[in-house]
C-alpha cells in the first residue's frame, strides 16, 4: 500500500522503508542499535541494551550485526554501520560508533526527518491530527 505511485509516506514510514530497502533482513534490533548509536556515539553494549529496552545478549548480537564484515566479534551480515572500539581508559569495555557508512545512512534518515509530517488518521474521509499535534503537548 506504502508503494503505490503517488502516495507520499509520513517520516516514520519513510525511515523504515529506507532501512528495508538497503537491508531487507534487518531486524527491529539492529534497527533500534543502529539508531541509539547514531543519537549516543560511544555507549557501550550494557548501555544500549537500557536504550533498548531488551537484554544484553540481544543488544550484543543486534550490534556485532552491524559491525564490518573482518572486524573482531562480527556476526552476520556484518552491515558494516557500526565501529567498536576501546576508548583507551577501560581495557574490557566496548564502545559503539557510526563507520562512515553509518554516517551516510543516518545523513539519509535526518533529510527524511527534516522533511517530516506528521501521521494523520483519517476519520469519514477528514483528516484527524493526533491530540499532539493539535495542543502541542
Amino acid at each position: 500500500m506504502t508503494e503505490d505511485v503517488g502516495r507520499r509516506r509520513n517520516t516514520l514510514l519513510a525511515g523504515l522503508v529506507l532501512l528495508r530497502r538497503i537491508a531487507p533482513d534487518i531486524t527491529v534490533s539492529e534497527m533500534l542499535a543502529f539508531l541509539y548509536v547514531a543519537e549516543n556515539p560511544g555507549v557501550r553494549i550494557k548501555e544500549l541494551s537500557g536504550l533498548m529496552v531488551t537484554t544484553t545478549a540481544t543488544a550484543s548480537r543486534a550490534s556485532r550485526a552491524l559491525l564490518s564484515p573482518g572486524d573482531a566479534g562480527v556476526l552476520p551480515p556484518g552491515r558494516g554501520w557500526l565501529l567498536m572500539a576501546a576508548n583507551g581508559r577501560e581495557a574490557i569495555s566496548r564502545h559503539l560508533f557510526l563507520t562512515d557508512a553509518g554516517h551516510g545512512l543516518a545523513l539519509r534518515l535526518d533529510d527524511l526527518i527534516r522533511s517530516a509530517r506528521p501521521i494523520a488518521a483519517k476519520r469519514n474521509g477528514t483528516a484527524v491530527l493526533p491530540q499532539i499535534w493539535a495542543t502541542g503537548t
